[in-house]
């Protein structure tokens, strides 16, 4: 009976060798407990294959038991795992593994475990061992974690477990950042990327109140950094700050505007936003500036937007007198900043009006109108506008005014759509005016007419 219960035993963990049957093996396996351990730790210890899934699912089940048996299994394996040195296809799966045993290390607070997890970092930047030694807030593994930032793999894993420490991470993050590994001259991009994570965590952990008291001023030097990358982290986590060290964070900001990655300049804009009027005056200067080159004309495209967001009135001439900027999309930026600043006179939007861009001359439109500062004359003319969205929104003005707007149309319907020049443009604004008046007609009292 003994050899007949052990034999089935050893066929279902045998199971977890096959992909198919692994995963549905896999709870019956764990509910075997300590006597599973032997046969799953062999599996797991098993030789270093492509395909790690089956020694994958024997880290599950091993961590799942939860027996101080398992744990060893646990703690045994990953010696044998770091310690091997296969083919470089078999390395990567090792390290899947490696990570695998890790993450069910982190969940055990025992001093073999942590030692474990030490020895697996100080070999290699695996990134289930940083979050696992994050995890149980082993501070020894601080250094490490430092390193792994210099690696591109491990750098989000070691950002995830130097956050759990606080204040006692903040010591090495400063440390890191003042030291500079230079390689014939160079910096590594993966030591400029690992820089740049030490400044937004020691930015974060400065926002919390978490960080030494020096963290401020290394986020001020990191402003001056050799690197962009420093710069525009140190430039966002000052931001964040507001106050005295936001202003100094603005020109670096403003600068950095010219971002290619859509997401990244648009958390930049954001953080200017947030500076508030301490901005305003490099965002025009931004603005009035004359880009030679595609990243100065980008910069100055997303100024216009900044200005927009800050509504600062300071602005309205420079954005004004983009109306003849040849670059369509610069003259739509200017416009729709121009409507979101209070109080802009309406002639401001005068030139927009007649661009030869239809949104533009759509958004000019619709600020006129939400500043009830578009007169019936103008609305009357905007009927022959080749544009359908601009002579809807005329005909949203006429249908305000009434009957007050009955004359002009009637002018427009005698001259045959006069003062306009061009057959086309005429019969448009004559049959659309013919459109207004049969509407106006309607809705106006017989005494009113």
């Amino acid at each position: 009976m003994f050899q007949t219960s052990l034999e089935r035993t050893v066929r279902l963990i045998e199971r977890l060798k096959n992909l198919h049957d692994g995963p549905r093996v896999l709870p019956d396996v764990i509910r075997l407990g300590d006597a599973a351990v032997p046969a799953l730790e062999a599996i797991l210890r098993g030789p270093s294959q492509a395909v790690p899934h089956s020694r994958c699912f024997a880290a599950d089940a091993l961590g799942a038991i939860g027996t101080p048996s398992s744990t060893a299994a646990l703690v045994a394996a990953l010696h044998d795992s770091i310690g091997r040195n296969p083919d470089p296809v078999s390395l990567e799966a090792e390290g899947v593994v490696v990570d695998r045993i890790a993450e069910h290390l982190g969940i055990r607070s025992t001093p073999e475990a942590a030692e474990a997890l030490l020895e697996a970092l100080h070999r290699r930047p695996y990134p289930g061992c940083a979050r696992s030694l994050g995890r149980l807030r082993e501070s020894r593994a601080i250094p490490l974690l430092i390193e792994c930032l210099n690696d591109d793999g491990a750098r989000p894993a070691a950002i995830e477990a130097l956050r759990r420490f606080g204040r006692a991470a903040g010591e090495s993050l400063c440390r890191m950042l003042t030291q500079t590994r230079l390689a014939a001259g160079l910096e590594s991009p993966s030591r400029i990327d690992g820089r740049a994570g030490a400044v937004r965590l020691l930015g974060e952990l400065a926002d919390q109140g978490l960080a030494p008291a020096q963290a401020a001023l290394v986020l001020r030097d990191a402003l001056y950094d050799r690197q962009r990358k420093v710069r525009l982290e140190g430039a966002l986590a000052l931001a964040r700050r507001g106050g005295d060290a936001a202003e100094k964070a603005c020109a670096t900001l403003a600068l950095a505007l010219d971002e290619p990655d859509w997401v990244r300049a648009e958390e930049i804009a954001r953080a200017l936003v947030g500076v508030g009027s301490p901005a305003e005056e490099i965002v025009i200067a931004l603005i009035s500036a004359a880009p030679m080159d595609e990243s100065g004309r980008r910069r100055r495209l997303r100024a216009v937007a900044v200005a927009g967001q800050l509504r600062a009135s300071s602005a309205t001439a420079p954005l004004a007198a983009l109306a003849r900027a040849p670059d369509p999309k610069l003259r739509l930026a200017a416009v729709t900043a121009l409507a979101q600043i209070p109080s802009v006179a309406p002639g401001n939007f005068a030139p927009f009006v007649r661009d030869p861009v239809a949104i533009v001359r759509r958004w000019a439109v619709k600020a006129l109108l939400k500043q009830q500062a578009l007169d019936i004359d103008r609305a009357a003319l905007l009927l022959g506008d080749s544009d359908r969205g601009v002579r809807e929104l005329a005909h949203v003005r006429l249908r305000e005014c009434g009957a007050a707007a009955l004359p002009v149309l009637k002018r427009i319907l005698r001259s045959f759509g006069s003062p306009l020049r061009g057959l086309r443009s005429r019969a448009r604004l004559w049959c659309h005016a013919c459109a207004s008046l049969i509407q106006a007609w309607r809705t106006t009292p017989q005494r009113m007419r």
